[in-house]
């Protein structure tokens, strides 16, 4: 009897073998395979070139987490650098930039004043004061702090609205031979998961998803913690571009992949339900990518942070500050020298509770001695101080700008003029993240113009109308119109602005608006109270104090017109009423006035105030 040959499992049964699993080649065409070998090869060549950089990052997160490779056992650590990034991440909060839109032509100054607060609330729904925080330290720490921008089809009830996200360096591929990653072939965005995520989420590339090989010499994969019950695959998600030289310009795709499995293609059209973005992911063409780099190298993309700069002088504190512990250990120890012979026993030395030990001799000097350690020469306290201080002066974090007293400083004219001196290389990082986070608005406005259709409307609550009520107005975005596949640029320019949160700031604001109400009064036009409280809680500008000022000018000047149009028109009943008075005198009648202050007079008191119908 001919036996019947078993029936082959379809790819991502649960009966397949799991070698027939492995062995299996996902059915691609030769473009999508194409795809496949130029993302893999071109994440190999920059996962090679950008290993020295990723494992300094590990390092730097390291002595962010109080675990140098250089310690001792028992000694603490020094939290001076931990200190140092904690100000200097404080100092970029209290500095969080703000955008506004300048327009570029004068018919778009209304929509420009609207997109200043549809952009604020597009950051606001993101979260951005939680994600800077989170840019800001990994900027810090790492050298190079990541922003994504991406048009979010879940957020608002399924409607779509643009998203920033914090991402961390050590998950980013940008092409290393490039310091401005917009000049580069690709990048690649990644995170370590599962092959049963995988295909969950993927259930198209059920069987063809190959777990990763850990590689020894590479930091990511060492520090990436294995799942327990399954296995360990790579999620890429690949950005590149490709150039139009008919219309010279670029249009920017992404690709997934997982285990050499190909998951998405926008540029293919693989995993999209058919639809092919022809034109790109986004209209704009760049990598929707920004980089917030603490200090930048040339010629690379990342920049390099604070663990780069002082790693070997907080090594150096470190060090002092095990020497003065194990000295400290080692005097609290003292040690015994016992002659044998003597009748003194080592037990009865050991044996504290003994009050009294008997011994045969003269001198206990000549059959015992107690060595203690020397206390350590004055300069090992001295030269730790000093490294501790240097590197707090270094960083721009000094004692006044971390709110300490000392260095012999009293003068509170001193005091300011050492905090603002400590405040420049704050101001520098500060005009650095500036510039990064203009180019992220413009990102977003791009965006918002791509995806968001021209009849949608945004309801924006917020700020204050001239009259001092709570905005709340629905917003119809004036998106311009794509020409072919190309989207003009958005009309507005970026300006961008810090939104102080710090006291000192508030309390040096406060008093330049009491300056501007009390020139205002000087000048006969007075600020009423309302308007000044209104300035001093929420305006963080001179511009926005300018503004105010021109709109009390202009009630005052509308009130003096209608002043000056009153006096006119009483001018002119007077001279109507003279002519008149002076007509019925010539005809011997009395005048109207006069007349009806006759008959009033005449008239009976209980009638002059009664009504008929």
């Amino acid at each position: 009897m001919a036996t019947r040959k078993k029936a082959r499992a379809e790819p991502g049964d649960y009966r397949i073998d799991p070698l027939e699993i492995m062995s299996t080649e996902q059915p691609l065409n030769g473009q999508e395979k194409a795809l496949v070998k130029r993302a893999y090869d071109l994440y190999d060549e920059f996962r090679s070139q950008l290993q020295e950089s990723h494992a300094e990052m590990i390092k730097a997160r390291k002595m962010r987490q109080l675990r140098q490779e250089e310690q001792s056992r028992f000694s603490p650590l020094s939290m001076t650098l931990n200190s140092c990034i904690d100000n200097i991440i404080a100092d970029q909060i209290d500095n969080m930039p703000e955008a506004v839109m300048v327009p570029e032509r004068e018919e778009t100054s209304q929509s420009a004043e609207e997109m200043t607060d549809v952009v604020s609330y597009v950051l606001e729904q993101a979260g951005w004061p939680g994600k800077y925080h989170s840019i800001m330290e990994d900027a810090a720490v790492t050298g190079t702090g990541i922003a994504q921008i991406f048009w979010d089809e879940d957020l608002e009830n399924g409607e779509g609205m643009v998203n920033v996200l914090a991402w961390h360096p050590e998950d980013f591929y940008p092409d290393p031979n490039y310091e401005d990653i917009q000049d580069g072939r690709a990048c690649f965005k990644t995170t370590t998961t599962s092959v049963a995520w995988v295909e969950e989420h993927y259930p198209d590339a059920k069987g063809y998803v190959k777990p990763d090989k850990i590689r020894q010499d590479d930091p990511i994969d060492m520090s990436v913690r294995t799942p327990s019950s399954d296995e360990k695959v790579t999620l890429l998600e690949f950005w590149y571009r490709r150039y139009d030289a008919g219309k010279r310009r670029y249009r920017v795709h992404m690709a997934q992949f997982a285990g050499h499995a190909l998951l998405y293609s926008t540029e293919l059209g693989y995993g999209t339900g058919g639809a092919k973005f022809e034109s790109g992911v986004y209209a704009h063409g760049k990598y929707p990518f920004e980089l917030f780099r603490y200090r930048k190298v040339f010629r690379w993309p990342f920049g390099t942070g604070l663990a780069h700069d002082y790693e070997g002088q907080q090594h150096a504190i470190d060090r002092y500050s095990m020497y003065i512990d194990d000295n400290a250990r080692k005097s609290s120890a003292p040690r015994y020298f016992i002659r044998k012979g003597t009748g003194i026993t080592a037990d009865k030395i050991a044996d504290t509770s003994q009050e009294i030990i008997e011994w045969e001799g003269a001198d206990i000097r000549e059959a015992m001695q107690v060595v203690q350690a020397d206390p350590l020469n004055g300069q090992v306290y001295q030269m730790m101080n000093y490294l501790a201080d240097t590197m707090k002066q270094d960083s721009g974090q000094n004692q006044f700008n971390r709110g300490e007293g000392g260095m012999g400083v009293t003068a509170a004219s001193a005091i300011n003029q050492l905090v603002t001196q400590g405040g420049k290389i704050t101001r520098w990082h500060c005009e650095q993240f500036k510039d990064s986070f203009r180019e992220m608005v413009e990102q977003i406005l791009w965006v918002l113009s791509d995806y968001m259709t021209p009849e949608r409307k945004l309801r924006i609550v917020g700020g204050w109308n001239s009259d001092m009520t709570m905005k709340d107005r629905f917003v119809e975005l004036k998106a311009p119109k794509k020409s072919g596949d190309a989207l003009p640029k958005p009309a507005y320019t970026v300006r961008v602005q810090v939104q102080r949160h710090d006291p000192a700031w508030t309390e040096r604001n406060n008093q330049m608006v009491q300056v501007a109400a009390q020139t205002a009064a000087a000048a006969g036009t007075p600020i009423p109270p309302y308007m000044q409280f209104m300035m001093m809680q929420g305006v963080t500008n001179k511009g926005q104090i300018v503004k105010m000022l021109k709109d009390v000018d202009a009630m005052a000047a509308q009130m003096q017109q209608m002043q000056g149009q009153m006096q006119q028109m009483q001018t002119q009943i007077a001279g109507q009423q003279a002519v008149i008075e002076s007509d019925a005198k010539a005809l011997g009648t009395p005048s109207i006035v006069q007349g009806a202050g006759a008959m009033a007079a005449t008239q009976p008191e209980n009638e002059r105030y009664s009504t008929t119908a």
